[in-house]
């Protein structure tokens, strides 16, 4: 999904076109409007693609309510640099002249989001087992491909393909959770654009997912390294408790996965959020995961993160009005609940940008470029 120059110079009122960003993802892709955590952004015109008559170009990044900024380019120096941009939607404007001033091209883009992008790092219940559930044939997903309540607002957030699902429910492929509802709260509480990836992996324990992000396995650093995120949500622990992991491994194992995204993705302890494990109804489960949540708040207090939800208390009662059919994955309610106590935990603490490599946008755009 490429927006290339137009054949033919086309006047400011003409439509506007959305920039894509296409994410891979361990099976196909997601395309959805351009977003970045950083301020900083280049642009740069790809005057191979125009004409030789094309000289310079006049670059104009706008926002709602700011003063518009502008940037020349020419042959020689190709690229457009803009610094502390404003949290928003931005548009984009390139007016492509030859060396007598002639305008030869303009394109435009829209939907240039500058706000955050958040990861959640869990097992199946981040994923989205028992709440809304869809099968694709094809994994290269967009909004278009899912119905309007399935979408966020922005159409940034939709259903992500669910790695493994599989094994538990054939006729699912992809999954929303309760990131389209949070992606849509968290927009309106911070007043920026939001993007939420679905990192969640069904089965997984602390030490698996600790495995994963030391060895890249699935391509998961490499998703990470792209999106540059700027807010970590960590949910695990059941699966921990269903395998016997005793309170001192997981303790360990959780500590680690936190100083991988302080060492190695350059977090700050007040971006990351651990939530207390839901609630299990299996005999015996509880007394096990409240010497996990015993562990995660030391964690708190010795690494200075921030304390996540507490869904093991939220969903110690009402069993039937929030779980599915089994003792401990939400049903579609229990994941708009979950969304909720998320926006309660994350809603007072705006954001603050990365400060990841400036991103580049090659105009005529291409959806491989961020």
């Amino acid at each position: 999904m490429s927006a290339p120059f137009p054949d033919s110079a086309q006047s400011l009122n003409s439509q506007i076109s959305p920039y894509w960003l296409r994410l891979s993802d361990i099976r196909g892709s997601h395309t959805i409007p351009y977003i970045q955590s950083g301020r900083n952004l280049d642009i740069q015109i790809d005057f191979g693609a125009l004409p030789p008559s094309a000289t310079n170009a006049c670059v104009e990044l706008r926002c709602e309510g700011e003063k518009p900024r502008q940037r020349a380019a020419t042959r020689t120096a190709p690229m457009a640099p803009f610094s502390e941009l404003p949290a928003g939607e931005h548009s984009l404007t390139v007016t492509v002249k030859d060396e007598a001033g002639t305008q030869i091209r303009v394109v435009e883009y829209r939907d240039i989001g500058v706000g955050a992008v958040v990861a959640a790092l869990g097992d199946s219940l981040t994923e989205g087992y028992n709440g809304h559930g869809f099968n694709r044939s094809s994994l290269d997903l967009a909004a278009d491909d899912f119905p309007n309540d399935a979408v966020s607002a922005d159409g940034r957030n939709f259903p992500q393909f669910s790695p493994t699902t599989a094994h538990h429910r054939p006729d699912v492929n992809c999954f929303q959770s309760w990131m389209t509802r949070l992606n849509d709260s968290l927009s309106k509480a911070w007043r920026q654009p939001v993007f939420l990836a679905n990192e969640g992996f069904g089965g997984y324990t602390s030490a698996n997912y600790l495995a994963m992000m030391r060895t890249n396995a699935g391509e998961w650093r490499d998703r990470m390294l792209r999106l540059c995120p700027t807010v970590w949500l960590i949910h695990l622990g059941v699966n921990d408790e269903r395998h016997g992991m005793p309170r001192n491994e997981f303790a360990a194992n959780m500590r680690a996965i936190v100083h991988c995204l302080l060492e190695d993705f350059s977090a700050s302890p007040k971006s990351i959020y651990v939530a207390r494990p839901s609630y299990d109804y299996a005999p015996g489960a509880d007394a096990v995961l409240q010497e996990y949540i015993e562990e995660i708040k030391v964690l708190e207090e010795e690494l200075g993160i921030r304390r996540g939800p507490d869904f093991f208390a939220a969903f110690s009662q009402d069993k039937e009005k929030w779980y599915g059919a089994d003792s401990v994955h939400p049903g579609p309610e229990g994941m708009d609940r979950m969304a909720d106590f998320w926006l309660e935990s994350l809603a007072p603490n705006l954001p603050l940008p990365t400060h990841s490599d400036t991103p580049c946008l090659m105009m005529p755009a291409t959806t491989e470029k961020i």
